[in-house]
């Protein structure tokens, strides 16, 4: 089984967690790692590097709030590390789809396809809406 990190500013990743659960059910081999008010980028590194040694020899997927924010930083480092991929721009389709699939896709097409719902699952429904 893929493990899921979501790694997001302040308590995001728990409640992205929390909602996909809401449509899955308890959901094993996922992780929040949320950066907490005033926490150092270092404090937030040694968390999250705690975590991935525990889960090294597994697939890790982490699911990352923001391109460049401390979160990204310090996981960008871990994506060189064998079996783990990195995807920002978090959301709660993305999320969905990993649960939903991360036991049946390969792992090495896991970041496109839920880079690609992520993507997909963006409208603005003004325009749809007053056709």
């Amino acid at each position: 089984m893929v493990a899921i990190v979501v790694a997001t500013h302040g308590e995001l990743s728990s409640a992205l967690i929390q909602a996909a659960e809401m449509i899955t059910g308890p959901a094993d081999g996922v992780y929040s790692v949320p950066l907490l008010p005033g926490e150092s980028p270092e404090t937030y590194s040694d968390k999250l590097a705690a975590l991935l040694d525990r889960l090294q020899g597994q697939h890790v997927l982490i699911l990352l709030d923001l391109f460049g924010g401390t979160p990204y930083n310090v996981a960008a480092r871990y994506v060189l590390r064998e079996n783990t991929e990195c995807v920002t721009g978090a959301n709660l389709p993305m999320l969905l789809e990993l649960l939903l699939s991360r036991d049946h896709v390969p792992f090495s097409e896991l970041a496109r396809s839920i880079t690609q719902i992520g993507s997909e699952s963006i409208r603005n429904l003004g325009p749809m809406l007053r056709k």
